[in-house]
């Protein structure tokens, strides 16, 4: 025998009322997602692709007291705004400056004869300065960028042009017994290092523009 159309109406209300908390925490439970029908059990508003549901599988036994099957995924609200160019910019950057510190040091191990004491005073230190900062740069950079975080960002950019182009400038010009091998490989450097910097400036600017956005569609 069908229930009376009231009953129907408040047992489907009590259903929803019961997993309100749901709602609360931004989830979305199964009774909200189904219209009330005469057997009372609700038929889903929605299809989605994969979900099993009581019409799906014969046979199961419906237990109207169980908990709903909340699903973990859930949808991004914004889009990505990582900036594809900086990333990948900051990928090849790693594979050069393990190559460029490498040919740097061998480079300056010919010019000295192997030597232990350097002729130029100012190379082991600028040599011991990139070192240190370079891994620092291009992992707040990767951090910044993947996290979408601006002042990581803007931190990659400071690093950029405080430490990293004026290092670059003093091995592209500035040491002494410069080779045309060290102008080459510092000029390739000094154009990462620039284009890195107006890169930066973009992804912080995109980000920033995009968390904007996020923030005044939430006040709505």
């Amino acid at each position: 025998a069908r229930a009376p159309p009231c009953q129907t109406r408040v047992s489907f209300a009590r259903e929803t009322a019961r997993h309100t908390g749901f709602k609360k925490r931004g989830f979305i439970s199964a009774a909200m997602m189904r219209r009330p029908t005469a057997d009372g059990a609700g038929k889903p508003v929605f299809t989605f692709s994969g979900a099993a549901t009581h019409e799906d599988t014969p046979g199961r036994a419906r237990d109207e007291d169980a908990r709903p099957s909340v699903s973990p995924a859930r949808m991004a609200h914004r889009a990505v705004a990582s900036d594809v160019t900086l990333q990948m910019l900051l990928s090849n950057h790693v594979l050069f400056s393990a190559a460029w510190w490498v040919a740097t040091v061998l480079s300056t191990f010919v010019k000295t004869n192997g030597a232990r004491k350097d002729f130029d005073d100012i190379r082991p230190v600028m040599l011991a300065i990139w070192t240190v900062f370079e891994p620092c740069r291009l992992y707040i950079g990767y951090a910044g960028n993947l996290q979408e975080k601006v002042p990581l960002l803007w931190g990659f950019v400071a690093l950029s042009l405080v430490v990293s182009l004026p290092l670059a400038a003093y091995f592209w010009f500035g040491q002494e017994q410069v080779q045309p091998f060290d102008q080459a490989l510092n000029t390739v450097a000094f154009i990462l290092l620039v284009a890195e910097c107006f890169a930066g400036v973009n992804g912080a600017r995109k980000v920033l523009l995009e968390q904007n956005l996020a923030f005044f569609e939430g006040e709505r």
